[in-house]
């Protein structure tokens, strides 16, 4: 097709030459463009759907009448048990709300929920990770019982724990990013922020708690050791270091004290237990750092007294030790008796994993790509895979799993693309800010590499969103390097990086989708902090110019995908709508929001994260927080 005019397509560029840095100036034709066609959309289908029935548990704790606190991460939710498993309470929903501060008696909202604590009245303290924050809730339904909980200087809560002191009942929280413990009281005023001291180095720590005397000990993630500190942040001692033999750790995620009635020489006494998550143990510790027992070993979810990436644990008034086993979707249970720790029982029971089936099998999809058969290559981001569905929807396959040592293992991964030329898999494995390559589903998924690491140089990347692959590039949104890269996908050598952070030419702020235009070779950038989508010329791996700037009253712009034909989708995720703009002159050609979705489910948009058009010329929408693929015909008059 021949180029369409520039229009207006952004009053910045109107009238005006395009100057960026260290690129060729580029002066806009500007001619009034044809009419505008009029475009239809309409919903044709829905590719797979909800497939987390289970439970994601990352965080957990022992009420004082004994039931069970999880932290659904999984599903952002809330939900509490008898110690049998049957299920009192859930609650929540994914999002960033806030009733606990406007409706003090409504239920929240979370954004993975990664720890709980309970205080001696039995109301709970929630870890909100993603937003930010700690919320209190009544601990007999899950309503809100007072405003959040703010982390001083921000960062994100990841362990929670309420532990009666000398000083009263304090909350302490693990503020993983910040390398802190903030303590609260129960009513949400910081008292201390314990930091790195002396021989006591905090390195994204995952959960701290406190003794009868006030001691806190944490769980020090990286360094993988614990490290115990007065009530007042003076270091008192570390014991650990890195390996799998007793009294050593691989990555410690939860710390918990407790009594154990057995631990001096037959009698009670308080005890230190520790989620060794990369073990896939439970160890119990002396308050100084002894080395007692431990409980648990590698395994599979069908395996009872085993773990596969174990998170936290908790000790009842009898000394009965629980696993939190994220990825094993279950909660186990250990019996403490004078001889050492038996295996009692796993909640839930039978235990529900990732959906399998063609209408359920997502847990927030993200990436969307095809391969030269038509089929839907998509990214189940929570449950760790690839989905690969036939036209028709069907699941054909599933590649992936939660990991951190090989290819094909991920974490929380987001973005997809398909090498045209060899069929292979390109995977923007976001938390561990790595890509990979994988071969496609139809030649089993086997790894082929893995490369990039976190940092700043070329090559490097810091949370990848997302991947797009044209003319033999690949282009990453490096998410929180604001800037996107490229790769040569024959060598799979880094070509170049472009963008800092800001609003202006040449900047970005928390890009988070990328899409390369298959007519004209250009690319699109969807800059979600700074509420535009941006067009880039680029030629061999480069960005050469800046060629239109889209404005649309965005909010969180995360996708965009171009036809190739003159228009342009985006997935305005927290408007909870796709736009479809005409790439001439910007104008909007129509808006999805799903009302006439007819196949079930939800008759609306929850932050829609990727667009993409198919082989087909269909658009397909990944709806992120409704769990599925929509599918809609644009119809051009």
């Amino acid at each position: 097709m021949s180029r369409p005019n520039l229009g207006t397509r952004s009053r910045a560029l109107l009238g005006a030459t395009i100057a960026v840095s260290g690129l060729v100036a580029v002066t806009p034709v500007i001619a009034a463009p044809a009419a505008d066609p009029a475009v239809t959309a309409a919903y044709s289908t829905t590719i797979g759907g909800p497939g987390h029935a289970g439970m994601y548990p990352s965080g957990m704790e022992i009420a004082p009448n004994g039931n069970i606190i999880v932290a659904d991460t999984g599903n952002d939710q809330v939900a509490e048990y008898t110690p049998t498993g049957t299920q009192i309470w859930r609650i929540g929903s994914e999002g960033a709300a806030a009733p606990c501060g406007s409706n003090p008696t409504g239920f929240p909202q979370f954004e993975q929920p990664r720890d709980v604590g309970v205080d001696s009245a039995g109301n709970v303290y929630v870890a909100d990770n993603g937003n930010g924050r700690i919320l209190k809730l009544n601990g007999t339904n899950g309503k809100c019982m007072a405003s959040p909980f703010k982390m001083p200087g921000g960062g994100s809560p990841i362990g929670v724990t309420v532990n009666t002191t000398p000083a009263g009942q304090l909350v302490y929280v693990a503020n993983g990013t910040k390398s802190q413990v903030v303590v609260f009281n129960t009513t949400g005023a910081v008292t201390r922020t314990i930091s790195s001291q002396g021989a006591c180095v905090l390195n994204r720590m995952r959960d701290a708690a406190a003794d009868a005397s006030g001691n806190v000990y944490v769980a020090n993630y990286v360094s993988n050791n614990i490290l115990e500190f007065s009530s007042t942040g003076t270091c008192i001692r570390s014991w650990g270091s890195k390996g799998s033999t007793n009294g050593l750790f691989m990555n410690p995620y939860g710390v918990a004290i407790g009594t154990d009635p057995f631990i001096n020489g037959g009698s009670a006494g308080e005890a230190i237990y520790v989620a060794d998550s990369n073990n896939d143990r439970i160890q119990e510790f002396t308050p100084t750092g002894t080395y007692v027992a431990q409980m648990g070993t590698s395994g599979t979810d069908s395996q009872t007294g085993t773990f596969t990436q174990l998170r936290r644990v908790a000790v009842d008034s009898h000394g009965n030790v629980w696993g939190a086993d994220l990825w094993g979707y279950r909660i186990e249970e250990f019996t403490r008796v004078s001889s050492g720790y038996t295996y009692a029982q796993t909640i839930p029971t039978p235990i529900k994993g990732p959906g399998g089936t063609s209408a359920s099998v997502f847990n927030q999809v993200r990436g969307l790509a095809f391969d030269a058969s038509g089929d839907v290559v998509a990214m189940d981001s929570v449950n760790q895979r690839v989905v690969v569905f036939n036209a028709a929807g069907t699941v054909i396959n599933t590649c992936g799993q939660r990991g951190f040592t090989g290819i094909g293992t991920f974490n929380w991964p987001r973005g997809v693309a398909v090498d045209a030329s060899s069929g292979n898999y390109w995977i923007a494995d976001t938390k561990q800010s790595d890509i990979q390559v994988l071969h496609p589903a139809a030649s089993g998924c086997n790894g082929i590499a893995k490369f990039g690491v976190v940092g700043t140089a070329t090559g490097d990347d810091n949370y990848p969103y997302s991947i797009a692959i044209g003319n033999g590039y690949a282009w990453i949104a490096d998410t929180k390097n604001n800037r996107v890269e490229s790769w040569n996908v024959s060598t799979r050598v880094a070509v170049s990086t472009y963008g800092t952070k800001g609003s202006g030419s040449g900047q970005f702020s928390t890009p988070a989708g990328v899409s390369v235009d298959s007519s004209t070779g250009n690319l699109f950038v969807a800059d979600s902090v700074n509420n535009r989508v941006v067009e880039l010329k680029v030629s061999g791996g480069h960005v050469l110019s800046t060629v239109a700037t889209f404005t649309a009253g965005f909010n969180k712009p995360y996708g965009v995908a171009s036809n190739g034909n003159g228009l342009l989708a985006v997935a305005d995720r927290t408007n909870n709508r796709v736009v479809i703009l005409n790439e001439s002159d910007g104008t909007v050609a129509t808006i999805i929001n799903g009302s006439d979705v007819t196949g079930g489910g939800p008759r609306s948009l929850f932050n829609p994260e990727n667009v993409a058009f198919g082989p087909n010329g269909k658009l397909y929408i990944a709806d992120t927080y409704n769990d599925r693929i929509l599918v809609y015909t644009l119809t051009v008059a």
